[in-house]
């Protein structure tokens, strides 16, 4: 276990946890932030304070810190996310498959096109150097 400390911070105020608290992992440190800053978010709102210009500013014991969690996360959670139909995504997906497929097609040709050019430039630096060769001797 590794202890976390969750420095409360409002707008320009900042309040540090002096004591801490114990989790196996970050990952569990900041399920705790969120779950603490939804069960805030009420009582902030009944003392009319604004929770969006609240956060926990997370650090280990050796005061680095690991994550600032924004209450204004809380909120964007509670968003109602709107299903896209399985048509349209579909849809979308067949059309990216078609638009990769042809451009896809156009780097490979440009790329033949491309091998093609050097082996004529090639061809040609081979018959200059024949050339100056000749004219040299």
């Amino acid at each position: 276990m590794r202890r976390f400390f969750f420095d409360f911070r409002e707008a320009d105020d900042r309040y540090p946890d002096t004591v801490g608290t114990d989790f196996a992992n970050v990952e569990e440190a900041y399920l705790e932030a969120f779950k603490a800053a939804q069960e805030m978010w009420g009582e902030l709102l009944k003392q009319r304070r604004d929770p969006r210009r609240c956060s926990f500013e997370v650090r280990n014991e050796g005061g680095d810190g690991l994550f600032v969690l924004p209450f204004q996360e809380v909120l964007d959670c509670c968003r109602i996310r709107r299903a896209v139909p399985l048509e349209r995504t579909f849809e979308e997906l067949s059309a990216t498959h078609n638009y990769a497929r042809r451009v896809s097609n156009e780097f490979v040709q440009q790329i033949r096109a491309t091998h093609q050019a050097l082996e004529q430039s090639r061809e040609l630096l081979q018959r200059v150097g024949v050339y100056f060769s000749r004219t040299s001797a």
